[in-house]
């Protein structure tokens, strides 16, 4: 496997685990609008949890160019890594748009 094919693989994957982390996040803010604040934790850390393997794969790569290993060009690898920097900013405001839910919560009782 050429180091570009593994490159691609990689990004591959990081924009497969960005979109299942991302529909946790969304799903976890439903939940949150409809009160059910426990399975949207549980949503949150399934989202986490692929967003760690976003991390891993990323971290690979960097690893390899810091151990100066040429990594060529690629625009799938540029669009990967807009998709992981995305899911991280929907993943912190998931966790501030459900604190703003428990609080509009508590206040309306």
């Amino acid at each position: 496997m050429t180091v570009l094919e593994e490159m691609q693989g990689a990004a591959f994957q990081i924009i497969a685990h960005a979109g299942e982390a991302r529909s946790h996040y969304v799903e976890a803010i439903r939940l949150a609008r409809a009160d059910d604040f426990e399975k949207a934790q549980q949503l949150i850390e399934k989202g986490e949890e692929a967003f760690r393997s976003i991390h891993n794969l990323h971290l690979s790569l960097i690893q390899k160019e810091a151990a100066g290993e040429h990594l060529p060009f690629s625009l799938l690898l540029i669009h990967a890594e807009d998709q992981m920097l995305t899911t991280e900013t929907i993943h912190l405001l998931a966790i501030e748009m459900i604190e703003m839910c428990k609080k509009m919560n508590t206040l309306s009782k």
